[in-house]
């Protein structure tokens, strides 16, 4: 029977060590025919660590390193210091890479050894290592300079859809987020459109021109959906993106197709907001809903810690960055699209759309209402150069502006 117990084998760390302890004491005390028949196993073996035990004590009984002496393949001095300098002047080539660019006669793993040992080996960064790089990066924009544009479907957020159906509440959420501060600037609607998507920017970037923003170094980035005019093959001469540049002098980008972590921020803020907001509230009108979708905006521009930005709210952002910009900027309120566009006049001062609900006008009336205008109006009636039945008021345009 083996002379060590159980419950002592399990309990060491090293139990292999131990055993070669008891067995060596075993074998000075009844020798090493005896110590060979306790523990089952040659006298060659209990030989062998008594001797390394006469020889180190104790340490003699741990394993040593079973590397060769020598290595006559290895790599010389002067062959290590040749692929040092390949690789510091390319230090993200690999190993392959190397051999094949500066046609080393080394083998690739030799090549590799040699830049791990010297730390030169490129470790694949983490996700969350990539995160904080981006965000370093997104800390030295300029406030108000870089935007994230999306579309928000409300019509899938459960707590949200029954009064939604039952109070004429907004489907969707046209979302702008600033990449410097992360302060969001929130429209509605009752459906996806490109005059929505373009009303939406133009608002903004008149808000921004207010502020003393100089457009030309603003870039809105959007993904490829139709609102966006993500599939228009050809240029067009009206629309979201020509608004943007053409009209407005801004610039707009849209993200490669297929890749919807670069509009990360906007996408973030969806998360967040339907926590917040849209789990939490209940609404009895729409009055209601534009109401507390009102405070809520001030409340996360003005004193909502962002995680991302260092813990600070997009007020402190703003002040730790740029002191000189008003901060009245966040002031921006989120609008009814569907609102905005029944009560403007829409194009070159034609009559409301039958879609708003304004009763028509039949041609009796349009001929009575240009009887009771001036001359000099119902000479402009006449010539075609404004159509009949309009009524004066500002344009589509002054109101969004």
């Amino acid at each position: 029977m083996c002379p060590v117990r159980y419950y002592n084998m399990i309990r060491s760390k090293n139990p292999t060590y131990d055993l070669r302890v008891k067995m060596v004491q075993h074998a000075i005390e009844h020798g090493i025919r005896d110590a060979a028949r306790a523990f089952q196993c040659s006298r060659n073996t209990v030989r062998k660590w008594l001797r390394r035990y006469r020889q180190d004590g104790l340490r003699g009984l741990v394993d040593r390193s079973r590397a060769p002496h020598s290595c006559p393949h290895k790599l010389s001095p002067e062959d290590e210091k040749l692929i040092l300098r390949h690789a510091r002047r390319v230090p993200h080539f690999s190993a392959k890479r190397l051999r094949d660019e500066f046609e080393l006669s080394y083998g690739v793993a030799s090549i590799a050894r040699v830049k791990r040992e010297n730390g030169l080996s490129r470790k694949r960064k983490k996700k969350y290592q990539k995160k904080n790089d981006l965000r370093a990066i997104k800390q030295a924009y300029r406030p108000f300079r870089r935007f994230q544009m999306d579309l928000k479907y409300l019509d899938d957020i459960p707590n949200y859809f029954t009064a939604m159906e039952e109070l004429g509440l907004p489907r969707y959420q046209y979302t702008v987020r600033e990449l410097a501060t992360g302060a969001q600037f929130l429209s509605y609607a009752d459906s996806i459109s490109t005059t929505y998507a373009e009303m939406t920017v133009r608002r903004l970037l008149g808000h921004l021109r207010r502020y003393g923003i100089d457009l030309s170094e603003v870039d809105i980035q959007t993904d490829n959906g139709a609102e966006f005019e993500g599939r228009v093959v050809r240029y067009r001469k009206r629309g979201f993106v020509h608004t943007i540049e053409k009209v407005l002098g801004a610039s707009h980008t849209y993200i490669p197709p297929g890749c919807k972590n670069a509009n990360a921020d906007v996408e973030s803020v969806h998360a967040t907001i339907e926590a917040d907001f849209f789990d939490l509230e209940r609404f009895s009108s729409r009055t209601d809903f534009f109401a507390k979708i009102n405070t809520y905006q001030l409340y996360y521009n003005l004193a909502h810690p962002i995680t991302t930005r260092g813990d600070q709210t997009p007020l402190e952002s703003l002040r730790n960055k740029d002191p000189t910009l008003d901060p009245r900027i966040f002031m921006l309120l989120p609008c009814d699209l569907d609102r905005t566009l029944r009560n403007a006049e829409v194009g070159h001062h034609l009559p409301d759309l039958p879609a708003s609900g304004a009763p028509t006008r039949t041609a009796r009336e349009y001929r009575r209402f240009a009887g009771n205008l001036p001359a000099s109006e119902r000479r402009r009636y006449q010539s075609g150069e404004v159509a009949a039945g309009a009524r004066p008021g500002p344009s589509a345009s002054s109101l969004l502006r």
